[in-house]
């Protein structure tokens, strides 16, 4: 077997787990012989990133145990010179099922977006205790008392300001004066924080073939309102009429303006790619604002 990283070793020896055991299925993909369970690795100089990584997927495990829903956490290290980083947790082999698991997984994230009886890490306000990466932006999780400040300010601001332009820069002051009001400042019942996957695109959900379950993985978490969690999945599909209604189930639809503020947490991911990848998304971007400034205007008459 090639050998394994030091960090990794170092992680599967502080959990009792013999290297001899162990067998490489494929890349950073390992197999526990005596009992067959599969391990996921991996190693990066981004300290930071996988920091936030591992600390999203601590937070939303503590308010699903026992679902499977996330990939447990078996360790995470960094070297003495603090030029690389490693982790390991569980493997989720993803497959396709031959049963609809949308409403398992509206049912799963529902239950996940609790304020955990475990309050390790937990604050009572919107924000994170570290920097968490949707993509390779880098957020800014400073703890916020306020909902509507928080996203106003520290998601939907800060990506302006990062992106620069000046057509999305203008619609962008307008929102603020109406949108972000009618949409954060009164909602019922009044969000509290829990903690978001913040990236729940349809590349992030699957079905583990080994449990049987709907997962979620690759978070960007932080302690948000819950129903800014669904708001990527409207971007890229994936997710049904079944994902929703089990959620709604479980969570309702907060009012008023439910619609409108799904858009409002959707255009967070619009411009972000704008950010990132530019092109199409800038239009994207500005047809969700310009939609929510015209819905805000006519609010007024």
């Amino acid at each position: 077997m090639t050998p394994i990283h030091p960090l990794i070793s170092k992680i599967f020896q502080t959990h009792s787990i013999p290297l001899s055991e162990l067998e490489s299925s494929s890349r950073g993909i390992y197999i526990h012989k005596p009992s067959q369970r599969m391990y996921f690795t991996k190693t990066q100089s981004d300290i930071p990133q996988m920091t936030g990584e591992i600390e999203g997927l601590k937070a939303m495990g503590r308010t699903t145990p026992g679902l499977g829903l996330v990939p447990e956490v078996i360790g995470f290290e960094v070297d003495e010179k603090q030029n690389e980083c490693a982790m390991v947790t569980q493997y989720f082999k993803l497959g396709s099922s031959s049963r609809n698991i949308q409403r398992e997984l509206g049912e799963g994230l529902a239950k996940m977006h609790s304020v955990p009886e475990d309050r390790e890490g937990y604050e009572g306000k919107f924000g994170f205790g570290v920097p968490t990466h949707c993509g390779v932006t880098e957020q800014d999780n400073t703890y916020t008392e306020s909902w509507e400040e928080f996203y106003r300010d520290r998601r939907l601001g800060d990506l302006v300001k990062r992106i620069g332009d000046n057509t999305i820069s203008n619609e962008w002051e307008r929102m603020k004066d109406r949108v972000i009001p009618l949409l954060l400042h009164e909602i019922d019942p009044p969000p509290q924080p829990v903690i978001l996957h913040g990236d729940l695109w349809s590349g992030n959900k699957g079905y583990d073939t080994i449990t049987g379950k709907a997962v979620i993985y690759d978070p960007a978490s932080y302690y948000g309102h819950n129903e800014a969690d669904l708001g990527i999945t409207h971007m890229f599909g994936g997710f049904s009429k079944d994902f929703y209604d089990a959620y709604h189930a479980i969570h309702p639809k907060c009012q008023p303006h439910y619609d409108e503020r799904q858009k409002l947490y959707e255009l967070y991911h619009h411009l972000n790619h704008t950010l990132m990848f530019g092109g199409s998304y800038k239009s994207g971007s500005l047809a969700i604002m310009r939609s929510l400034n015209d819905w805000a205007k006519d609010k007024e008459l």
